[in-house]
């Protein structure tokens, strides 16, 4: 659901005791929703990552977090994406039958694509011993450059899918503000087939973010020919429907192996995730930039989201 003012929603859209919160310390200013509005007295634990690559960035809000809280702080390794699993693992080390079903929130709003997946896997694995899981997203307004450089182009872990070198390839972008990020995605794995999702008028943040990713997708289209491409629109605001509307993208082509590279935002992203999760045999990618626009990245707004993750949908056919 969507609302207007962070305050409020915080205070009454979330569970009043909250078993497990998830927070990615940034350098944007948005992850400091929680730290802002939260009472410290409704949180059992406090889980405060942050990666140790953007440390000097990131310093001054960890550090208020640490001042207000008593968190669990875990340090993660942009390159080496088992530090949140091994985390994860850290963190939850208690949890089974016994545990009575803690409920858990995440602030996706500031982690990377990437880590967030992981982190819905993990507790998807552990479904049978947790209660609701809440996520929480703040709107920010980006800059027009964000990162610039792929290092590297890897399978996230936990959607490793199943891939058939004898098979072609369908690779499906949800292409968000970086276009010549998604090239060099397209133009490394040499797809067959080219699904290019962009977040649908209805179903975009803004007006603005609306013009701005069609803006981007349309510079992306024009390096490639027709003939190989699809063009969809999806949601940004409500993963169920990103995917479903996955779904229907991943039955186009049977016959082909499928590789989702999720570059818009995170709620998107976890339809994504919640897609590839349905669909075993679907890899989704990351790509590791080789820097980011840590200065200027985005400006936290008013405009917010909380939903539930439903982890007992009936996996979609293979």
């Amino acid at each position: 659901m969507h609302f207007c003012d962070v305050k409020k929603t915080i205070e009454n859209q979330l569970p009043h005791k909250i078993d497990y919160l998830l927070v990615c310390a940034s350098y944007e200013d948005r992850c400091l929703s929680m730290y802002e509005y939260i009472d410290p007295k409704r949180i059992n634990t406090m889980a405060l990552f942050y990666f140790k690559q953007f440390e000097d960035s990131v310093s001054a809000n960890l550090d208020l977090y640490r001042n207000k809280f008593t968190p669990s702080i875990f340090e993660l390794d942009y390159a080496k994406s088992t530090t949140i699993a091994d985390a994860l693992i850290d963190l939850f080390a208690g949890l089974d039958e016994s545990s009575g079903k803690p409920n858990v929130v995440i602030d996706i709003s500031t982690f990377t694509r990437e880590s967030l997946l992981i982190v819905l896997r993990f507790l998807e694995i552990n479904k049978a011993f947790l209660g609701d899981v809440h996520c929480f997203y703040r709107c920010a307004d980006v800059a027009e450059v964000l990162s610039n450089g792929i290092v590297q182009i890897r399978s996230v872990i936990g959607y490793i899918g199943d891939i058939n070198p004898n098979k072609p390839l369908h690779l499906i972008v949800l292409s968000g503000f970086e276009h010549d990020r998604a090239k060099e995605i397209i133009d490394t794995l040499e797809p067959d087939r080219i699904s290019i999702g962009f977040g649908g008028k209805s179903g975009s943040i803004s007006s603005k973010l609306f013009k701005m990713n069609k803006n981007f997708t349309n510079i992306l289209l024009a390096n490639y020919s027709t003939e190989l491409i699809d063009e969809f629109e999806h949601s940004l605001i409500d993963p169920e429907q990103t995917s479903t509307t996955l779904d229907s993208i991943i039955k186009k082509y049977p016959e082909h192996n499928v590789v989702i590279a999720p570059l818009n935002n995170k709620i998107s992203t976890v339809g994504a995730g919640l897609a590839a999760i349905r669909h075993p045999n679907v890899q989704i990618c990351y790509s590791q930039m080789a820097e980011y626009n840590v200065e200027q990245y985005s400006s936290a707004t008013e405009s917010c989201h909380v939903f539930k993750i439903d982890f007992m949908g009936t996996p979609a056919e293979n």
